[in-house]
This record gives structure tokens, C-alpha cells and sequence, in this order.
């Protein structure tokens, strides 16, 4: 700091009291700002977060879909033995009457 030698005390009291004061300004700031740092890293690891899990889910989703299908193919399938099953049934009654 260059300070006059020919500056009265009271003037120089009031020049380091405006460069406190704008010191207090500026950590108020960079307080702020660390803040919005914070919340922003807090916002990006819960958007991350939400990202796996709609990944996690959608392969959840893709393997359902799987074994539904499988499970239908394998529902189809028993349908169509029971109404082969079923024709042969009425004809041996057929048959018998």
C-alpha cells in the first residue's frame, strides 16, 4: 500500500475504512459465489444420480419386456396344445357315441 507521508491521520483512517468496507464487499461476494458453487455441484451429482437411474430402469424395463414375451410365446403355445387336446377329447367322444 503507497501511503503519503503527508496524508492527515483522519484522511487515512477514512481511506482504510473504505478498503475495509470493500474488502467485506468482495468476501461477501466470493461468499455468495461459493454458495451458488455448492449448490450447482449438488444439483449436477443429483441430475447424475437421476441419469443412472433412469438407465438402471430402462434396462429393468428392456428385460421385463423379455420375459413378457417370452411368457406370452410360452402362454400361446399352452393355448394351442389345450385346443389340440381339447379337439382330440370330443373326437374319441365322438367316436364313442
Amino acid at each position: 500500500m503507497n501511503v503519503r507521508s503527508d496524508m492527515p491521520e483522519d484522511a487515512l483512517e477514512v481511506v482504510i475504512a473504505r478498503l475495509d468496507k470493500a474488502m467485506g464487499r468482495v468476501e461477501d461476494v466470493a461468499r455468495s459465489m461459493r454458495n451458488r458453487v455448492h449448490k450447482a455441484e449438488a444439483a449436477a451429482i443429483e441430475a447424475r444420480d437421476a441419469d443412472v437411474d433412469r438407465a438402471n430402469l430402462a434396462e429393468a424395463l428392456d428385460q421385463a419386456r423379455g420375459r413378457e414375451a417370452a411368457l406370452q410365446e410360452a402362454a400361446q403355445m399352452a393355448s394351442d396344445t389345450l385346443d389340440v387336446a381339447i379337439a382330440d377329447l370330443r373326437d374319441l367322444m365322438a367316436e364313442e357315441a
